[in-house]
């Protein structure tokens, strides 16, 4: 089975620990974070590496978590991520420097490299001989991970061709490694199961302004070069309609998973989005399967269904729900059998700036398993109240 979903694997700011920088503009072009709210300048004008197109910058989020059953092993697993109980960590510090390409008539050349510490990068390392040897001791629950480090190239070939060569996020499921862009602080089951980053090349083509096309060759989910002749696919296809705000989204991953034995893994995700004012509504389908997981050879499906609502109520609030089935066809990702899963999550969006986002939650879970999944193999359900906080430089 895929690796790097468990465990292998600018300023100080004190609120909930978050230390950040941000190299993000305002639609008239002044920089916002952290760093440029203190000075007026943003981390790559500091630098002058904006003189040669290139931005640097960053972010960190740090929360706590309660869980009412306050279970003994201080886990609130099978949540990911946040998943230890009174506990306050660090998620993510995530250094970034980049160079997007333009994309216009001629050709242009790109990349983007990111540094990323903290109790996230157990699930976000790739197998192989890249990120998960890093640190020789483990430091408890932290670790180093480098999810990103590829170069762009745009083509001016009809539309425009842009390739990405070497190691990214990959582009199957709806939420997403770093914090930023997440509404909610805790992940979906979904997302656990699902692949995080790939190797190789992926290449995009904008078909009109409607139909965008991915395909891509790469070394397997989560994997660096473990089984560097186990190759698979990755293909997608966007639709967006911006005069009704909807948009469709079909993408795929299938290819074996090691070199020397029957091990095709298949996932798919497809994401359904509508936007109504300040109300936006994503459906999500899920599903995976793969060959001979087991040493027994056994094989293996999981799938499921997940539904957000968010409002947008002022620019600084908004507030959401997120509720998730998730089956656990074979017993196979979680470690309590055969199971269905159900999660139903509330939160709150607080951005008080640009450059800061505050998002405290309440999330129960339930489960119908061969064994009790939670508090140590105790109890079907839990209750999770968590908070935190991403700060961007």
């Amino acid at each position: 089975m895929f690796a790097a979903k468990k465990p292998s694997h600018r300023y100080l700011l004190s609120v909930c620990g978050v230390l950040l920088f941000n190299t993000v503009a305002n639609a008239d072009g002044t920089p916002t974070g952290l760093i440029a709210e203190l000075s007026g300048k943003d981390a790559a004008t500091w630098t002058h590496l904006n003189d040669y197109g290139i931005n640097i910058g960053g972010w960190a989020t740090s929360g706590i978590n309660y869980n009412t059953d306050n279970p003994t092993d201080r886990s609130n697993g099978p949540m990911s991520m946040t998943d230890r109980n009174s506990e306050f960590n660090l998620y993510q510090l995530d250094l970034f420097i980049e160079k997007a390409v333009t994309k216009g008539e001629n050709w242009d050349v790109g990349g983007r490299f990111d540094f990323m510490f903290g109790t996230d990068t157990r699930y976000s390392q790739a197998t192989g001989h890249w990120d998960t040897g890093l640190i020789s001791g483990k430091e408890r629950f932290y670790d180093i991970a480098l999810p990103q480090a590829y170069l762009e190239v745009f083509a001016p070939i009809g539309n425009g061709l842009t390739a990405k060569l070497g190691h990214f996020y990959t582009i199957i499921g709806y939420e997403s490694v770093p914090s930023g862009p997440n509404f909610f602080s805790s992940h979906s089951y979904s997302f656990k199961s699902s692949p995080f980053t790939t190797t190789g090349a992926l290449f995009n083509y904008a078909l009109n302004d409607q139909w965008s096309v991915n395909l891509g060759a790469v070394t397997g989910a989560d994997n660096f070069d473990r089984d560097i002749g186990a190759w698979s696919h990755m293909s997608g296809l966007t639709w967006t309609n911006a005069g009704t705000g909807t948009s469709l989204s079909f993408s795929v991953l299938q290819g074996d998973v090691y070199q020397h034995q029957p091990s095709e893994l298949v996932y798919y995700s497809a994401a359904f989005q509508q936007s109504l004012g300040k109300w936006q509504y994503v459906l999500q389908h899920d599903r995976g399967s793969q060959r001979h997981v087991t040493a027994e050879g056994q094989d293996a499906e999981w799938y499921s269904i997940v539904n957000y609502l968010t409002y947008q109520a002022t620019e600084h609030w908004g507030v959401g729900v997120r509720g998730e089935w998730f089956r656990d066809d074979d017993g196979v990702r979680y470690s309590a059998g055969a199971a269905n899963y159900y999660a139903l999550t509330a939160g709150v969006n607080w951005k008080p700036n640009s450059w800061l986002m505050v998002r405290p939650e309440v999330r129960y879970d339930r489960s119908k398993a061969q064994q009790a999944p939670f508090d140590g193999g105790t109890q079907n359900n839990q209750v999770v109240l968590g908070i935190d906080a991403v700060v961007q430089f």
